[in-house]
């Protein structure tokens, strides 16, 4: 059975008290067989007309407006947060969360629908006995995530609220209820100026007497507007280049001919906020939780501030987009030159990236979209680090890896030998008297970094043709001289022994001559030797 709906008179040209009523959400009957998924029936109490001139919304936008199923009856709402609905208190009071049903979609009978956990209306709604309301705002809570895709549409922030200079701009209209045919449950939508705003306690006449009640905003129905069934749906109004919801369709008269009035939303800014969050200066990650519909710098903005040097969470100015504090960034898209800083609100440039990362393996360029890049060089290049103590260094895969130590010993018994990464190697006298041998030639210490036999073995064999020297490990050691090595006047070696010289040709003296001289002079000649070997103790002269 229908619920009945208090209707008063009207006048066709003009409305005086009890003569408007308030776009109540239709009353439906539901004509449900045995089976599931059958459609919704809506049948309308009375016929009237409803959005004139309407047109299915086919804007993926106005997905957020939805429609609302409770009790027998039909409103519209549209979702402003994540998890919130916005309506008019007129469709929500008196019932529980478990009365609705929600409809995503362009059609009530196939929408994808949702449950409600929360209701609230405000506590100051009143229905006048002249069908107009007072504070006519109610919020639903979803109690599960929206369908994915559709999108919040934000309220109309206090701080760009409607105002005068906005009457005589266009407004849309969006809502599922009755239209001039008497159908319901399609999403349509509807162009009309805004004539009239009302914020008087105690309300307000409009147009040719028609009464409205205070923070509400009102249109003529020329060329159309919402009616029965779209009530709580919304009134939009572009703010610098930004849907919001800045009215609910509310109240007007009966027929829907001549008057329409619209909650006005930003009144209403600390209730919504309360319910929802998302006020000025709190934290967000999504435009979508903010009730002006600007997340900036991490907070809710009541602007998208764009300007460089301006940012919406300064201190003692949360929420308020301002001039940004010296230092700020304020980086451009060119990742090359330098961290950009704010400076007296100017954006001034910084020093150019340092792209060295101090590798000698890698070549170093800057990529303004990317920012630094380090690719290899060629393997086996050399990667000197100026330490000699650790080889030679070549890159391998853009690294550079280390050579082998370089060999310290200078088989030096009497050096302590060491690498300076500085100096290289070192090899530093041990003290004097420190034992360096005991072996072949005889115990031994150092002296002045030499190693020094204490009481040094006699290897001279005074033999002039041979090299006579101690080796540590085999003692006396002798080596012959090369043949021909002089070991006397007109002597040479010859086979280790030291002969006389044919070629030689003494100069000067008695009987001194060329090589072709007397016999006096080669018998001269071989005294002379054998003087010379005398002397060394090599030839022995019996008496």
């Amino acid at each position: 059975m229908l619920e009945e709906i208090h209707q008063l008179p009207v006048s066709k040209y003009q409305l005086r008290r009890g003569r408007r009523s308030t776009f109540l959400g239709l009353l439906l009957i539901f004509f449900l067989s045995s089976g599931c998924g059958e459609p919704i029936d809506l049948e309308l109490k009375y016929q009237s007309r409803s959005i004139i001139n309407g047109r299915p919304d086919t804007n993926p936008k106005h997905d957020a407006v939805v429609a609302l199923t409770f009790g027998g009856g039909l409103c519209s709402g549209t979702l402003i947060s994540p998890d919130v609905i916005i309506t008019a208190a007129h469709c929500a009071r008196g019932y529980s969360p478990s009365a609705f049903t929600i409809h995503f979609g362009a059609d009530v009978n196939s929408a994808t629908t949702r449950r409600i956990s929360e209701v609230w209306v405000h506590p100051g709604y009143i229905a006048h006995s002249d069908g107009t309301t007072t504070n006519d705002i109610a919020m639903l809570r979803l109690d599960s995530a929206p369908p994915s895709g559709v999108t919040p549409i934000p309220c109309l922030p206090h701080s760009i609220g409607v105002n005068q200079s906005d009457v005589g701009n266009p407004m849309e209209y969006v809502g599922f209820g009755q239209t001039e045919n008497q159908s319901v449950g399609v999403k349509l939508t509807v162009m009309n100026n805004l004539d009239w705003i009302c914020t008087q306690p105690g309300g307000c006449t409009v147009g040719p007497g028609y009464p409205a009640s205070q923070n509400t905003i009102c249109e003529d129905m020329d060329p159309g507007g919402p009616c029965s069934g779209d009530s709580g749906g919304p009134a939009f109004l572009v703010r610098n280049g930004r849907e919001y919801v800045a009215g609910l369709t509310s109240y007007g008269d009966e027929d829907c001919l001549y008057l329409g009035c619209s909650t006005k939303v930003d009144e209403f800014e600390a209730e919504i906020a309360d319910f929802v969050g998302g006020i000025l200066g709190s934290s967000c990650v999504d435009s979508a939780i903010c009730l002006s519909g600007f997340c900036v710098d991490g907070v809710c903005c009541d602007s998208p501030c764009p300007a460089v040097c301006s940012v919406c969470n300064a201190p003692g100015s949360m929420g308020t987009c301002g001039p940004a504090p010296d230092g700020t960034p304020c980086l451009d898209s060119d990742k090359c030159n330098g961290a950009e800083i704010c400076l007296l609100q100017e954006c001034v440039a910084g020093e150019l990236l340092d792209c060295n990362d101090d590798n000698l393996c890698t070549a170093d360029t800057c990529d303004p979209q990317t920012g630094c890049v380090h690719e290899p060089v060629d393997d086996d290049t050399p990667c000197p680090d100026d330490d000699p103590c650790n080889g030679q260094e070549i890159c391998q895969a853009g690294a550079c890896v280390k050579g082998d130590r370089p060999p310290c010993d200078d088989s030096n018994p009497c050096t302590e030998d060491s690498c300076d990464s500085t100096l290289g190697c070192l090899y530093e006298n041990l003290p004097d008297g420190t034992a360096c041998g005991g072996d072949g030639c005889g115990p031994a210490t150092c002296s002045a970094g030499q190693c020094q036999a204490d009481d040094p073995l006699e290897c001279d064999d005074e033999d002039p043709c041979t090299g006579d020297w101690c080796n540590p490990g085999e003692g006396c050691v002798r080596a012959p001289a090369e043949d021909g090595q002089a070991c006397g006047a007109c002597m040479i070696c010859e086979n280790t022994r030291c002969v006389y010289n044919q070629d030689c040709v003494l100069e000067g003296g008695c009987g001194c001559g060329s090589k072709t001289g007397s016999a006096n002079a080669g018998l001269f000649g071989l005294i002379l030797a054998m003087l010379a070997l005398l002397s060394r103790g090599s030839l022995t002269v019996k008496p």
